[in-house]
């Protein structure tokens, strides 16, 4: 059936002048993933090694187009099929890897016909660039010097993607280098999160930053990123630093000199008191740090940008800098962005004149901006906020006065704006969403909150204190189980303080007894629970190969192995493909396997379509969809 569509789409394409049979047999002898897309857009042909590259998303499959699969490819193809200039080496980033794209127009009486995109991973590009004797001695003298410094350092292209790390970063988050050399910052889940305001900072501004970098061991590093440019002016590389803190010299007056970023320590009770009074608990480190900056900031009038997934907290800190600040006996107004219709934001926010529109009051109406005059404005969620109110609100941050909707006279306001998003402006801004200078105007000092999952400490004391509170209200004494107090603090709460409270309530209103177990969950937590304990029984643990010999831990049994059936090459793959089943079977995912076992994601991913276990995992996924 699939063949016989592909055969009547196919010939009425641009690109049917082309042997179809003598490309297929060329392109899959190939190791670079090739793609044929016609002058429609239509793809004519993909070869195996494409669709490889392509896992974790929509295959790409001849006779569809192009944008129902990769639409960002698809602007870049249309680029090339309008001016028929090719594309040499641009990066593009797929699911599971990052390739090297080049896209050539193919020519045909006179025209551009259609256009041949190949892709390369990224990882075995550099493999092959690596074989060159002199480039490969440059980089192990690199090397070699960054690995004698006790700092920590990484080079960063302009996307954010590691391009190295020296052994001090290694030691740093326990990751060795082939898990590290390809990937997003964003995606090193070890790494401290100010890293990646450091390197977008120094991408943004084009300068030179330094910041403190809080690491969840309690320990403050100075950090320093440094921007470098081609012979163009482009940036092509950022370096990240972190520097040890140094030891407290003797002299007085060196001392107060580096004392800039105070390390940090556990909350102390006059800064867990501050942090009740504006509604949240904080026992780590790390939130520690970010409180310490928000009371820091507090005493200013600064702009605050305030960032951090869904339910983590941004506007209870919003409170807290309000609540220590000089305005904290004026108004503290609330702006959701996302949650007021487009068509009533401006008047919502503006207010408007008597008669301004059908409908409006006759009396006029005050906006919220006016009303928190002499204290502070918390812009939530204003990535959502509405382009063409963009450059209004930006009035009011560079004249301190607006204009009320059918209004001529200036309002003049004397506000302290705080801001907060989950999104990330920069790259809404790159993508033409929001104004570049009214993110500038926001983010003076940016506050990155971490998600609820990288501190277990703070679930912690919000369980104990959530119990404490419902005992008090309700003359009970509801308690917490070993066993569900362990479940809870491994568990990842996506939906962070919001679905932390949402199940305490659940468990505290809906339990039976005073302890409160793993049967008290709802449904949906159970079912979860029973999952993870089903995998944990039923799959054999992975054998230990760093454990000596003679200890329990033991290598798979192989009968030709041990029957001397084998070469020791064959023998290292039967292993090998043995390890690679049972800790696929075991963490679920290829990226939780890269990471279990500390290798590449491409080196893994190679490995894997090696054995045939990627069709096998993909295989048991489907059978299990309902």
């Amino acid at each position: 059936m699939t063949k016989s569509i592909r055969e009547e789409k196919l010939p009425v394409s641009s690109l049917s002048f082309l042997p179809l049979e003598g490309i297929r047999t060329f392109t899959e002898a190939l190791s670079v993933g090739v793609l044929l897309v016609d002058a429609e857009g239509v793809l004519y042909h993909v070869n195996q090694a494409a669709q490889l590259l392509h896992q974790g998303s929509s295959i790409p499959r001849a006779g569809f187009p192009l944008a129902d699969f990769s639409p960002h490819d698809w602007v870049e193809v249309k680029k090339v099929l309008a001016t028929g200039i090719p594309q040499v080496c641009s990066l593009l980033r797929l699911p599971m890897a990052t390739v090297l794209v080049s896209r050539m127009p193919v020519r045909h009486n006179g025209g551009t016909a259609g256009v041949i995109t190949m892709m390369q991973d990224i990882n075995n590009f550099n493999a092959v660039v690596h074989e060159f004797p002199e480039y490969q001695n440059i980089v192990r003298e690199f090397e070699t010097v960054v690995d004698q410094f006790e700092d920590v350092f990484l080079s960063l292209n302009r996307r954010g993607e590691v391009r190295h790390v020296n052994s001090a970063y290694e030691k740093l988050i326990l990751l060795g280098r082939q898990g590290l050399v390809g990937r997003h910052i964003e995606d090193i889940q070890r790494s401290p999160r100010n890293l990646v305001s450091l390197f977008k900072q120094a991408s943004e501004s084009r300068k030179r930053v330094t910041m403190p970098v809080a690491l969840p061991t309690g320990q403050v590093f100075q950090g320093c990123a440094t921007p470098s440019f081609d012979d163009s002016g482009n940036l092509f590389r950022v370096m990240l630093q972190l520097k040890h803190p140094a030891p407290s010299p003797a002299e007085p007056e060196t001392k107060t000199s580096v004392s800039a970023a105070p390390k940090p320590s556990l909350p102390s009770a006059e800064l867990q008191r501050l942090c009740n009074a504006s509604g949240f608990t904080i026992h780590s480190s790390v939130m520690n740090q970010v409180v310490q900056q928000a009371l820091k900031v507090s005493k200013t009038s600064s702009c605050v940008l305030i960032t951090g997934e869904s339910g983590v907290g941004k506007t209870m800190l919003a409170s807290l800098i309000h609540n220590n600040s000089s305005r904290s006996s004026r108004p503290f107004v609330v702006i959701n962005c996302g949650a007021i219709p487009e068509q009533l934001l401006e008047s919502e926010l503006f207010g408007y004149e008597k008669g301004a529109f059908t409908g409006a009051s006759a009396h006029g109406k005050m906006g919220l901006i006016e009303t928190a005059d002499k204290g502070t404005l918390f812009l939530d969620e204003i990535g959502e906020l509405q382009y063409s109110l963009q450059s209004k609100l930006l009035e009011v941050f560079e004249k301190k006065s607006f204009i009320r909707v059918g209004g001529t006279r200036r309002t003049s306001v004397d506000i302290r704006i705080l801001a907060a998003t989950n999104k990330n402006l920069a790259e809404e801004v790159e993508k033409g969403n929001f104004r570049r200078d009214l993110f500038y105007r926001l983010n003076v000092i940016p506050l990155a909150i971490p998600p609820l999952r990288e501190r277990p400490e703070d679930v912690r004391a919000m369980i104990d204190q959530l119990i404490e509170q419902y005992n008090t209200q309700n003359s009970a004494s509801k308690k917490m189980s070993p066993e569900l107090l362990h479940w809870l603090l491994r568990y990842p709460f996506r939906g962070n303080m919001r679905e932390l409270i949402n199940i305490m309530e659940w468990l505290l209103v809906m339990s039976e007894g005073d302890t409160l177990g793993l049967h008290d969950l709802p449904a949906r937590l159970q079912q979860e629970y029973q999952l993870t304990e089903q995998a944990r029984v039923e799959h054999v643990s992975l054998p230990d190969i760093t454990q000596p010999a003679g200890s329990s831990a033991r290598l798979p049994a192989l009968p030709e192995i041990e029957e001397g059936r084998l070469s020791l090459k064959d023998a290292l793959a039967a292993f090998e493909k043995s390890y690679l089943e049972r800790a696929m079977e075991r963490y679920g995912s290829i990226q939780a396997v890269s990471e279990a076992l500390d290798v590449h994601f491409s080196t893994l991913w190679r490995k894997l379509v090696k054995y045939h276990l990627v069709q096998k995992h993909a295989a048991q996924e489907k059978k299990y969809v309902p």
